[in-house]
């Protein structure tokens, strides 16, 4: 990909205000992308019950090296309509089982899971650097950058970095592919080839992640675009075959694990609704005040008028149409679909399929205003990136995450451990400790861990502490669902009003 010719100004050009806003923006950006490296001191993987899935991989990482195929098949397949998360993710679970067996920690540590985590890194600053790339097709470099740095500093392009998660892996799958078809030096040709390919990418961004089932319908509009009216139906029909061609690999490996792909999709219907179906028109605006604040706010405010500038160009580039329409589309169905037909709840996960869209929407409005309020909007816009991501960071790095708490006390099978959780909460469940690579304690110990659970499910109807105890405190922190943006990760809203307003710490008491 023609990347850095496309997006970086000429060295030979004199240097201008222009050139030096770029170089400007491209250091900041450097430094927010850098800072995400800090972001995994924490830990936080295997936290959400959804990231189980990627034990699936390591199990199949297990059999392939010992040559049972059809075990490893049965393992791909057993994720939920996710076949294809699991096989990108393989790679990296087999680099933590050959670490395994040469001496290193157990898949499942804390220090094993720094590899898939940086796995989360590299397909982030793939997301950032393919939305400047997609945002270049009509913006200048400076302005493309911008976008890049604004969705680079959002929260909700940040949160899921600490979990193994489909969600950032199946967006990078979607905007490479409106890359690959919005490109002005790279036209369509051969319309059976673009069109098969585009149908394998578009259907692997749901295979990935079935939860943006509306990507083909994005994928399949810009493909449209790029064909004259007269071949549509050729368009169509390879693309139709490209995303049946990888459904069928996809059930093959699956049924040979004795799982059938298709069938899975049929049961995704009860994981989709925790949540609040009279959210559906207004949780975007909710989300991006609570979450983004005022930069939330600014890019909704901004995004309409954006979406009129790109259709007005349109109307001399047809590819950028789609680009301007069907985000908004997709998202009034799924709202429709939440609000009226109750098939679906909004959670912040799906919204991350919008944000990169909001955000080039928002940086496409300021281009049309005069010089000097451009300037100044695109400075407004880059000053409370950068402090939405400092508070952000401040925020995030002090999370509690169960798991990894047991993991730095050294917690171990002779340790006895009783479970206590404030607010009467159930324990459906509660965190144990992670495998220990290495002895860190003779164990033996008796201790008391609260708030150690999953809360779900949530009864936000008391808000009763459990007292201090006069045993000595090992460790105090907030449990990490008390961070706003996890509330919006399937809890209604007085749930995430509970969470953030209960005294909801992790603590450790040695009794």
């Amino acid at each position: 990909m023609k990347f850095l010719p496309n997006l970086f100004p000429s060295s030979r050009q004199a240097p201008t205000v222009t050139t030096w806003r770029f170089w400007g923006l491209l250091g900041l950006l450097g430094l927010i992308l850098l800072s995400r490296l800090w972001l995994l001191s924490t830990g936080g993987a295997l936290s959400f019950p959804d990231e189980d899935r990627y034990l699936e991989s390591i199990k199949a990482a297990h059999l392939l090296l010992t040559g049972d195929l059809e075990l490893a098949a049965l393992h791909l397949a057993n994720t939920q309509g996710r076949p294809s998360d699991a096989l990108l993710r393989l790679p990296v679970a087999l680099a933590q089982v050959a670490w395994q067996h040469f001496g290193g920690p157990p898949p499942e540590t804390p220090a094993s899971l720094l590899l898939p985590q940086l796995m989360n890194y590299m397909v982030l600053l793939g997301n950032t650097l393919l939305l400047c790339k997609l945002g270049r097709s009509w913006l200048s470099s400076s302005a493309a950058l911008l976008a890049g740095l604004v969705y680079a500093a959002l929260g909700n392009s940040n949160i899921y970095l600490r979990h193994v998660l489909p969600y950032d892996l199946a967006l990078l799958i979607l905007l490479g592919t409106l890359v690959l078809l919005t490109q002005p030096y790279r036209p369509i040709g051969n319309v059976r080839r673009i069109g098969l390919l585009t149908g394998l990418l578009a259907w692997g961004v749901v295979a990935v992640y079935p939860g943006y089932y509306f990507a083909p319908l994005l994928i399949g509009s810009v493909l449209l675009m790029q064909l004259p009216r007269a071949s549509w139906h050729r368009g169509l029909f390879w693309m139709l075959s490209g995303a049946s061609l990888l459904i069928l690999t996809l059930e093959l490996i699956t049924r040979y694990g004795h799982i059938s792909y298709l069938r899975s999709l049929q049961t995704l219907g009860p994981s989709i609704i925790q949540g609040d179906f009279a959210e559906g028109f207004t949780f975007t605006g909710r989300y991006l005040w609570e979450i983004e604040g005022t930069l939330g706010v600014l890019l909704l405010l901004l995004a309409l008028p954006g979406i009129a500038v790109l259709v007005r160009s349109g109307v001399q580039n047809r590819k950028l149409l789609p680009l301007a329409l069907a985000p908004l589309g997709l998202w009034l169905l799924h709202a429709c679909l939440v609000y009226f037909g109750h098939k679906f709840v909004f959670y912040g996960r799906i919204l991350h399929f919008f944000i990169p869209f909001l955000v080039l929407h928002a940086v496409t409005a300021l281009t049309a205003l005069p010089p000097m309020l451009r300037r100044l909007g695109q400075g407004v816009l880059v000053g409370l990136a950068l402090w939405g991501f400092v508070r952000f960071i401040s925020q995030y790095e002090r999370l509690a995450y169960p798991r990894d708490v047991l993991a730095r006390l050294g917690v171990s099978a002779q340790d006895q451990l009783t479970y206590l959780n404030e607010h009467g909460l159930a324990h459906a469940w509660d965190y144990s400790a992670p495998p220990a690579g290495k002895l860190v304690n003779s164990g033996g110990r008796s201790l008391l861990l609260i708030n150690f659970t999953y809360p779900y499910p949530l009864s936000p109807d008391r808000c009763v502490s459990v007292p201090a105890q006069a045993a000595p405190l090992l460790f105090s922190g907030p449990h990490f669902l008390t961070f706003p943006a996890y509330g919006f990760e399937g809890f209604t809203p007085p749930e995430r009003h509970f969470l953030r307003s209960c005294p909801f710490q992790c603590r450790v008491y040695q009794k």
